[in-house]
C-alpha cells in the first residue's frame, strides 16, 4: 500500500489583517503539496531567504499565493509559516508589480492512502490484463483517428481542380 503526504494549509490572515475567529481562519483551507525552498542561499547555515509555496498535483500550479521570506517554527500538531504574501497584479512581462502583505499559514499533514481504491476492480488487476486492456483501447482510438482521416480525404481541399500552368495565386480558387 502506498501513501501520499499532502499537507493541509490554514491562511490566518486576509490582505494583512488578521482574521476575526477561528471560522474565518477554517474557511481558508487549502490541501497541497507543501514546498519550502531557499530562494536566496547564504553561507552561513539556515541564514538565507526562503519562499513556501503550495502546490497542485501538476506541481506547477499555486493553490493560494507565495509566501517569501518566509520561516518555519513547530507548533503542537503541525508547523507554523510566517512571511510576506505575494499577490501578483497584471500579467506583463516588463512591468511586473505585486501587493506584498504579511501572512502566516498553519499546516498539518494529511495521509492519503490508496486503500480507499479497494473496490475499484481496474487498480488492482494483473499486468497481463492491464496491457490487454491498454492495447483495445489505442486500437478503438487509432480506428477513430482512421475514420476521420478518410472523411478528410474524401472531401477535397480545392474548390477548383489543381493545375500547375494556372497556380499562379491570381485567379479565384485557388489557395
Amino acid at each position: 500500500m502506498s501513501t501520499k503526504v499532502l499537507y493541509e494549509v490554514f491562511r490566518t490572515r486576509f490582505e494583512g489583517n488578521t482574521l476575526p475567529s477561528k471560522e474565518a481562519v477554517r474557511h481558508t483551507r487549502a490541501v497541497g503539496d507543501l514546498v519550502y525552498i531557499e530562494r536566496v542561499p547564504s553561507p552561513r547555515h539556515g541564514a538565507g531567504i526562503w519562499t513556501a509555496m503550495l502546490l497542485r498535483a501538476d506541481e506547477e500550479t499555486y493553490i493560494i499565493p507565495v509566501l517569501d521570506r518566509a520561516r518555519l517554527r513547530k507548533i503542537n500538531g503541525g508547523i507554523l509559516i510566517s512571511g510576506i504574501e505575494v499577490v501578483p497584479r497584471g500579467r506583463g512581462m516588463k512591468n511586473i508589480r505585486s501587493d506584498n502583505y504579511p501572512q502566516t499559514w498553519w499546516c498539518r499533514p494529511v495521509v492519503i492512502t490508496h486503500s480507499v481504491f479497494e473496490d475499484d476492480p481496474i487498480g488492482h488487476a494483473d499486468p497481463a490484463e492491464s496491457r490487454r486492456q491498454a492495447r483495445e483501447r489505442e486500437l478503438t482510438t487509432s480506428l477513430e483517428a482512421q475514420k476521420i482521416a478518410e472523411i478528410i480525404t474524401r472531401r477535397p481541399m480545392r474548390r477548383v481542380p489543381y493545375d500547375p500552368r494556372t497556380a499562379s495565386g491570381r485567379s479565384p480558387g485557388y489557395f
